[in-house]
């Protein structure tokens, strides 16, 4: 009977530590500057019946780059929508593969990809 209390317990115990999530490492980095911006690229050109419409495509960009410790990075960011950083501040991020996240206030990831990086010259060992 003890024994079977106890395996219900380890089980219990092991199965409450699967389904917990690994907390990632954040890092702290300095906001430098943040270039959001939009162009035209281009026209889709859609017969609709007997007429022909035309659609400009426009693209949107939003390029940061922050200071870490020891690098300046700079991030362009994946999907449809901005986050606005405050420049001259200090946000918080974690890196997810090939990804940098940062959270925003309602605590929804967003996703940058690295497009230049460049070691600071006081970081050198």
């Amino acid at each position: 009977m003890r024994s079977r209390a106890l395996l219900t317990a380890a089980l219990m115990c092991s199965s409450v530590l699967a389904f917990a999530k690994d907390q990632p490492e954040y890092h702290s980095a300095k906001v430098i500057s943040q270039d959001v911006n939009s162009y035209n690229h281009g026209v889709a050109v859609v017969p609709l019946g007997n007429v022909i419409a035309g659609v400009p495509i426009t693209r949107r960009s939003n390029i940061v780059t922050v200071e870490t410790s020891k690098h300046r990075l700079t991030w362009s960011e994946a999907g449809k929508n901005t986050l606005i950083l405050p420049v001259n501040e200090t946000i918080q991020f974690y890196q997810d593969g090939n990804w940098f996240i940062v959270l925003d206030s309602k605590k929804k990831k967003h996703k940058f990809a690295l497009i230049h990086a460049e070691a600071l010259e006081g970081s050198h060992p």
